[in-house]
């Protein structure tokens, strides 16, 4: 009963995405591993990881013209993703929650507002980030936090 539903379409698509990208890391593990004397092997990794992230960018433009609306939440979580990643780098988060199915993600503050979540992390002082699911990155001290 969520508040962004996709088409199936649209979540078809993404899990092929999800399978392009895992692919793609592993061509970018393969392309670190090659030694550097063997070029034309490189040059062949190269190209494959270039021909996937051109299909990444296909299928996404293929999302947009299915479902716009859609496609600006997927940028929407990739931008919030980024933040939080961001926030990673220069915090330490000794609790990360993220949202699962049959499992709650939602943060509750002191004046009785609440968010739904797609991620909860708890830094070292006790202060929270969170995602939420329409893609805002927040951010809460301890003493806003029921």
């Amino acid at each position: 009963d969520r508040k962004y539903k996709m088409t199936q379409s649209v979540q078809d698509l993404l899990k092929v995405i999800n399978y392009i990208e895992s692919d793609l890391e592993i061509q970018k593990q393969i392309l670190f591993s090659i030694p550097s004397d063997q070029k034309a092997e490189m040059e062949k990794v190269i190209h494959t990881i270039k021909e996937k992230k051109e299909r990444i960018e296909e299928l996404r433009l293929k999302i947009k013209e299915i479902d716009p609306d859609a496609f600006l939440k997927i940028i929407a979580f990739e931008k919030a993703v980024d933040a939080f990643k961001k926030l990673n780098e220069t915090r330490t988060f000794k609790k990360i929650e993220t949202l699962e199915p049959g499992k709650e993600c939602t943060i509750e503050l002191k004046n009785n507002q609440s968010f739904e979540c797609l991620i909860k992390a708890r830094d070292e002082k006790g202060d929270w980030a969170v995602v939420t699911i329409e893609g805002e990155t927040l951010e809460f001290s301890k003493d806003e936090v029921a």
